[in-house]
């Protein structure tokens, strides 16, 4: 009797979760919240995908989706999610929960402009970054825990004629405060010393706060690219804080 009782409720587990999954995946993308939209969508929740993804105004590029079945005997969906436009990416796996809410990632990588979405958003800045995400807890869309490590290559300010090198971007699993995420930037193959770090708060604003200050030898055009900035200390150092919403 037992062993029969198992035998229906795996059946119907698995019967009502292949039934689920291969709804139309426009019935999920649909009901996404306000500012998310997906276009061209076809397939299902199972196996799909949408010609373009926007948030508000901005284009975000295609993107695809792969269910893993398994997931749905746990009461989750779990995807390897593909998001691309021209040369750049974002991949990698998303898990969340039938009833939707938090969504966890985990080794997504990804190669993406700096000023992916919008002008205004990056304000003229220039340059590549790529990294993975070694896990990531999305709330609403917006991440509330953050560990990854991420490569800023060729970055240029805005009017600036040259790049001003590359720089590191962390995040640990000490990087959650109250307000938001905190990352930690240095440089790396650049000719100027940066002390920085990159924050990204709750309230979907994010700042880049620090200072910077040109090497020995440094080129004069790389003073003249930060001189944006504002004037120089008595020790060379340039502060900063930059910022925006998204």
């Amino acid at each position: 009797m037992r062993q029969r009782t198992l035998i229906l409720l795996v059946g119907g587990g698995v019967f009502l979760g292949v039934a689920v999954a291969t709804l139309p995946a426009s019935l999920i993308t649909a009901r996404l919240g306000p500012g998310l939209r997906f276009e061209g969508v076809s397939g299902s929740i199972w196996n799909g995908s949408a010609d373009a993804v926007r948030i508000g105004n901005a284009a975000l590029g295609a993107v695809s989706w792969t269910a893993e079945p398994t997931a749905l005997l746990t009461g989750h969906f779990a995807f390897h999610v593909e998001l691309a436009r021209g040369s750049s990416f974002v991949r990698g796996h998303i898990v969340s929960t039938l009833a939707g809410g938090t969504v966890t990632a985990d080794g997504v990588e990804l190669d993406v402009p700096v000023n992916p979405l919008n002008p205004a958003v990056g304000g003229g800045w220039r340059g590549e970054v790529t990294g993975t995400v070694k896990h990531a807890t999305l709330e609403k869309g917006w991440p509330v825990e953050l560990e990854g490590a991420f490569t800023v290559a060729k970055l240029q300010p805005p009017g600036a004629r040259v790049p001003i090198g590359s720089y590191a971007v962390e995040f640990d699993s000490q990087a959650t405060t109250p307000t938001g995420l905190v990352g930690r930037v240095r440089d790396v193959d650049a000719p100027l010393v940066v002390r920085a770090q990159f924050i990204l708060k709750r309230d979907r604003s994010f700042s880049l706060e620090g200072d910077v200050t040109p090497k020995p030898g440094a080129p004069p055009e790389v003073a003249q690219a930060v001189a944006f900035l504002g004037a120089p200390d008595a020790a060379g150092r340039r502060e900063f804080v930059l910022g925006g919403t998204l």
